[in-house]
């Protein structure tokens, strides 16, 4: 059974920019996030990888969704991504997406992401992404400063 998504009447279309940059970075259709949850169960391929590091990101960044011997290794069987990896390598990117269009480029986004912050303790936003709870508190600072508050 299809999942379906919320669309809003109008030509207000402000998830556009966003759906268009992780179409890229994960070589796929996006629309919505049924989309992106659809993705995830089918699992994406290991080449993922390599696109979020063309992004910017350096190898210890992106350990967190897969350690290198075992994406080594899967890439050797010519194997996807599994699910818990997909999912990963999705928020990630989802991440990637929201961050360059709230900053308007891919420089300032990994500057922001690599930036240790007073919300989390320190800590980068990067670091915060290994967890679906740290993601959603790395998403709700990137709302606010899209939306004008100073985080």
């Amino acid at each position: 059974m299809p999942t379906v998504s919320f669309k809003p009447s109008g030509n207000f279309k402000p998830r556009e920019a966003e759906f268009e940059l992780l179409g890229k970075l994960l070589d796929e259709q996006i629309h919505s996030d049924s989309d992106l949850a659809k993705l995830a169960r089918e699992r994406v391929p290991t080449c993922v990888i390599d696109r979020l590091s063309n992004f910017g990101l350096e190898a210890r960044e992106l350990s967190f969704i897969i350690h290198g011997r075992m994406l080594t290794r899967r890439r050797q069987r010519h194997e996807r991504l599994s699910i818990d990896e997909s999912d990963k390598a999705i928020r990630l990117a989802k991440i990637l997406a929201l961050t360059t269009t709230c900053f308007g480029n891919r420089e300032k986004a990994i500057r922001w992401l690599r930036r240790a912050q007073r919300r989390f303790g320190g800590r980068s936003a990067l670091e915060f992404l290994g967890s679906e709870h740290g993601a959603r508190l790395v998403e709700e600072s990137i709302a606010q400063i899209d939306e004008g508050y100073f985080a």
